[in-house]
Order: structure tokens, then sequence, then C-alpha cells
């Protein structure tokens, strides 16, 4: 058995020429306690806890087997309306079926929020979109990085969504989809680049800031031909913009 590291994705060979693809995220100090530095309603915690690595097993284009949820909190209150926020999330995404089992504190009482969520699926090895983009593509940016207060709640119309990572997937002309974090667009961009083993060219005068962070994957970066550009636009109506191409 072979387990490789892929961007934040683990990926582990199995015999049916299948791999498994787990994917984790973690918050701290954002919620409703006391002590939170950043406050928000825990179901909102919840639902962009679930958002970053569900968006990181869909942009390779795996199916989700089940959703763990690590929470360092009580489940009464806090812990039920992250663990609600959650199955909003997996519900919007066409996956309320999906089997979401997970752990809480109830031996300490807490003063802070804390999420972890690991989710695992599973994607054929001829199907994983990794590694497939080409010379001469170009490296496109969707959503506008925000981070924290930044982000509009409940609806931001500027950030990327699990409806457009659908979108991006569902197109034939899209090669590789790589959600964006808190390492921003250059550092993603970059790594995207090098792994297919070419440079980025980054063109000047950008409109979005590439290296800000892009929060709880506010940002999708992905890549595609030239002549194909205009055919996934089209279909797009959030923020787009050509940061570079692949050389």
């Amino acid at each position: 058995m072979k387990v490789k590291r892929f961007r934040d994705l683990t990926f582990i060979e199995q015999e049916n020429d299948k791999y498994l693809v787990i994917a984790c995220d973690s918050s701290g100090a954002i919620g409703d306690k006391v002590d939170d530095v950043i406050k928000v309603p825990a179901e909102i915690v919840g639902y962009y806890g679930a958002r970053v690595a569900l968006m990181e097993i869909l942009s390779v284009g795996a199916k989700v087997l089940t959703v763990i949820d690590t929470l360092a909190v009580e489940m009464e209150p806090t812990g039920r309306k992250i663990i609600d926020g959650i199955q909003r999330q997996l519900k919007e995404a066409g996956m309320e079926a999906i089997l979401l089992n997970g752990s809480t504190e109830e031996n300490i009482p807490t003063r802070q929020t804390g999420m972890g969520i690991t989710i695992i699926g599973e994607v054929d090895k001829n199907q994983a979109k990794i590694n497939k983009s080409q010379k001469g593509d170009y490296v496109v940016v969707l959503g506008i990085p925000k981070v924290g207060n930044e982000i509009n709640i409940p609806v931001d119309n500027e950030i990327c969504s699990i409806d457009d990572i659908k979108t991006l997937l569902n197109s034939k002309v899209v090669r590789e989809i790589y959600p964006v974090g808190s390492k921003g667009i250059l550092y993603e961009a970059n790594y995207l680049a090098k792994s297919n083993n070419m440079t980025l060219k980054i063109y000047e005068k950008l409109k979005v800031d590439i290296e800000k962070s892009g929060g709880p994957a506010t940002i999708l970066m992905f890549t595609i031909s030239p002549e194909d550009y205009e055919k996934i636009r089209k279909n797009i109506d959030k923020p787009l913009e050509i940061i570079g191409e692949l050389i």
C-alpha cells in the first residue's frame, strides 16, 4: 500500500485501482464563546469548517465516503450548533446521507471554540484531477480572498461556493482545481506549476491580491487552455481573473 501527499490531501493507494483521499481542516478562537477572537455563531463555524475539507476532496474528483468532526467544545449547546452547520453544508452539497461521526469535550469547560474536521473520499486513479495541467494553460482565480469578518454572513456572492466547484468539475475543459485557503493564491499557483514540472508566469496589474490569505477556501484556482476559457467564463457569475500562465 502506497501513501502520498498532494497539496493538503493524503492519497492512499488501494488494490482496486482507486485512491482513498483524506482531507482535514481546523479552526480555533472563532465562534461565540467568551474568549473567541472572531465572534460568529457556532453554526457558521461548522458550515465553513466543513466547506474547506469538502472542497479539497471534491477538487480532485473524489466522492465523499464519510465525515468526522473533532470538536474541542461541549456537545450542548456549542457542539450541537457546529454539527448543525456541518450538516447544512453537506445538505447544500447534496450529501445529507453521508455518515457523520465525531467527538466532543465533555470533561473540561471550554472558553474558546476549537473545531477539527476530517473527510474521507474515494476516486479512481485514472480519474483523479492531479497533475493534469499543460504548458500554455491559463491559471484562473474564481472569487475574492476573504478572512474572518470580511466574509458576508450568511451568503457572500464574492467568494466561491460548492456549486462553483461542481460547475468546474462538470466541465470537460477544466484540467485541475485548487481551493485556496490560508497560504494564498501565489503559494498555491507556484505549487501547481512545480507539481506539473513547469514554471508560473504571473501577469502584471492584477486586481486580486495573490498574497492574501483565502481564509476558509474563499477562492478556487483552476487551469484551462486559452481556447477553452470562454466556455467556462460564461457559466460563472462570480469574480473571475486570469492571473498567469504555465510555461
